[in-house]
């Protein structure tokens, strides 16, 4: 039994191999994707004990998807309702990054497990444990593996999610090779901006996925949708929170030597989803977040070194 005031959240993704290109014949390899990297920025960001961070995915039960596993508990993640499939292997990706930093990937993940998550095997005792968090955050990245069938199943833990007084965050974080058409996209965003809480898009993103010329053109999207909470990241110009009434920008930490622009967004929601869950205000967070993308720019690959001593709660 969890303590009464210890925050419960579910972040639901894939999380995957990643080899990183340390010269083009040598590679590194570690574990990471989009939600995994949001849910250990988010436990390395708040106090210790105060959030039980649970990583909701389906992974193989090859040693790579082993050794996964046991990042994820370095990084404070747990996997209580991260489910096996017998036979399946974990998907990878290869990042490249250019001298400034700027990152690509080419993705290997068509028989990664992750891409059943809401599918017909999973049991309903999931997606009733999930309705039950504080707060439940997934990407458009997320949707982008499931079927049409799971997105509408998904949909409806959402909404009985917000029904239970929880919250739902939510990144259009876009890959265009995950989608037929930039169309779908926005379709399938759209049935979960209905039951958002908390956006928290980058513009890039939503230029292409939406056709948003502005920040100031996705906060009126996204308030027409009825998100009452929006964070638009803008990189190195940072980013513009608002609610229903203001908006209000919000620099970046400057003068950053950057070195690997992975997974910056991702800590930003970390650390940015830490400090509200904490009672912080909206700017208070996006400083919070702002410091940690810097951080995290700074140093190779997607994840910083777990700190010591961040275990997932029972």
């Amino acid at each position: 039994m969890l303590p009464v005031n210890v925050s419960r959240v579910a972040l639901i993704g894939e999380c995957m191999i990643e080899l990183r290109h340390l010269a083009p014949d040598r590679l590194a390899l570690g574990y990471a994707g989009d939600v995994f990297n949001t849910a250990a920025y988010l436990a390395r960001s708040a106090a210790p004990g105060a959030l039980d961070v649970q990583f909701v995915t389906i992974t193989g039960d090859d040693p790579y998807s082993a050794e996964m596993r046991a990042t994820w508990h370095a990084h404070g993640v747990g996997d209580r309702y991260a489910r096996v499939r017998p036979g399946g292997r974990a998907g990878l990706y290869l990042i490249r990054t250019d001298e400034h930093g700027e990152r690509t990937f080419q993705h290997y993940r068509s028989e990664s497990p992750a891409r059943d998550l809401f599918g017909p095997d999973q049991p309903a005792s999931v997606d009733e444990a999930i309705a039950g968090h504080d707060l439940v955050y997934l990407s458009g990245i997320t949707l982008s593996i499931m079927t049409e069938a799971a997105r509408a199943r998904l949909a409806e833990v959402l909404a009985e999610t917000r029904r239970r007084g929880g919250l739902v965050a939510y990144d259009g974080n876009h890959r265009p090779s995950g989608w037929p058409s930039p169309g779908a996209a926005s379709g399938a965003a759209a049935a979960v901006l209905a039951h958002t809480s908390i956006a928290l898009p980058s513009l890039d993103d939503d230029r292409l996925v939406h056709g948003d010329a502005s920040a100031r053109a996705c906060v009126d999207r996204l308030r027409d949708a009825g998100v009452p909470e929006i964070v638009v990241k803008l990189g190195a110009e940072g980013c513009v929170i608002a609610d229903r009434d203001a908006m209000e920008a919000v620099p970046a930490v400057p003068d950053v030597h950057v070195v690997d622009t992975t997974s910056a967004g991702d800590a930003f929601n970390g650390a940015y989803l830490a400090a509200r869950l904490a009672g912080e205000g909206r700017r208070a967070a996006a400083e919070a977040g702002a410091r940690l993308a810097a951080e995290v720019i700074g140093a190779p690959g997607a994840l910083l070194p777990p700190l010591p001593g961040r275990r997932p709660g029972p």
